[in-house]
């Protein structure tokens, strides 16, 4: 899923015109408040999204398996699933326990994130709410089973294939789901709907699901869910042994020319790099010249940072954090020949006494290995 930040936002950095800028919705003047109601979830649309989010995830068949490909699906759903937890997110949350003490539970923050809601919530299982900011746009969701063959057939077909994908390489390609769908964009699946998955596989349930806006006192705040309609951003209430979370995904062009047409939500974006941040696949965006603002906000408020070598450069970061390096870094994947975070590489280098070991994948696969740095604030 996260190799389109890398497609549009890359371009960005280098210079291009072409890029177009994309913006967190502002809430109508009709519908601000000083914050967000809390809104009861309604029992039947409550059933509803829980049934079509197991479903999903290849957990919940329907009662009618008349379909031909819904059997294979579920084995698809589950291998890919299973290979997931195996290869990365078990590994991951075992070394998160480990290794990084968030303190407080703060609002953990997760720029370039696509919808990654595994590794955001195995770095950090403590915290109540999180923000996940994309350049993709949340989009409602639809049940597959809802549909008659021979669209049924296609797009499990295509999302059985992208669940073996993900259980490959711990991420959905947003570039691959985008040309599936039986070749009807209306069919694709969403931001929203992986979200739902994950949060099904992750043992939630979803107690409502609603767009979101920026509010005026820079608050998101949830709208009404209108049939049609398009949705920019989304929250998701979940519920796991009587323990509520809020996961909202934004969706926000974080470049510096994108941020900069918008001072509300440079506040806003600001405001949430003030807690933990996860950076993770980030396409070495950080360490441009054009990303300046949300590097800024990240140095400047973050108690801990954790990252992936495309997250900080390790120079800037080690100014202000001690920093703790884990696993092992040569070099960048061969997508980023243009920034490979140098000072991190002689970092690993020097101080090879004391690197911890780390033992499982994160991020872009490479032979060179994994690498991860946990920065706490001086």
């Amino acid at each position: 899923m996260r190799f389109n930040q890398f497609t549009l936002a890359f371009c960005c950095a280098l210079g291009s015109a072409s890029f177009s800028v994309h913006a967190l919705q502002t809430c109508p003047a009709t519908q601000r408040a000083a914050s967000s109601p809390v809104v009861a979830p309604d029992p039947a649309a409550t059933i509803e999204v829980n049934q079509v989010a197991r479903r999903l995830a290849g957990l919940a068949p329907p009662a009618d398996l008349a379909s031909p490909a819904i059997v294979p699906y579920l084995d698809a759903a589950n291998a890919g699933w299973k290979a997931y937890a195996r290869d990365y997110g078990t590994p991951l949350a075992a070394w998160a326990a480990r290794q990084v003490r968030p303190g407080s539970a703060q609002t953990v923050f997760y720029p370039f994130s696509g919808p990654d809601l595994p590794s955001m919530l195995a770095v950090f299982p403590g915290s109540v709410h999180y923000v996940m900011v994309s350049d993709q746009y949340a989009n409602g969701y639809f049940d597959p089973f809802a549909l008659k063959d021979p669209q049924l057939t296609r797009v499990l077909e295509d999302l059985g294939k992208a669940w073996i994908s993900f259980g490959e390489r711990g991420f959905f390609v947003t570039t691959e789901l985008n040309q599936r769908g039986g070749g009807e964009r209306k069919l694709q699946l969403t931001p929203t709907m992986i979200l739902m998955a994950y949060a099904a596989r992750l043992g939630y349930e979803i107690r409502t699901i609603r767009p979101i806006c920026l509010d005026a006192d820079l608050t998101l705040r949830a709208l009404e869910a209108r049939s049609g309609a398009r949705w920019d951003s989304v929250r998701l209430d979940l519920r796991k042994a009587e323990r509520d979370i809020i996961i909202d995904y934004v969706k926000q062009d974080l470049s510096d020319r994108g941020l900069q047409k918008r001072a509300d939500a440079r506040a806003f974006i600001e405001s949430v790099a003030r807690g933990p941040v996860l950076l993770k696949a980030a396409s070495h965006l950080p360490q441009m010249p054009a990303f300046s603002i949300i590097r800024d906000a990240i140095l400047n408020g973050a108690p801990l940072v954790v990252q992936d070598e495309t997250g900080l450069e390790y120079d800037t970061l080690a100014a202000r954090f001690h920093v703790a390096l884990h696993g092992e870094y040569v070099g960048a994947h061969r997508l980023f020949k243009e920034a490979t975070n140098p000072s991190l590489i002689k970092a690993y280098a020097e101080r090879a006494k004391e690197v911890r070991p780390l033992g499982f994948p994160l991020g872009y696969r490479k032979e060179a290995g994994a690498a991860i740095q946990v920065a706490v604030r001086k």
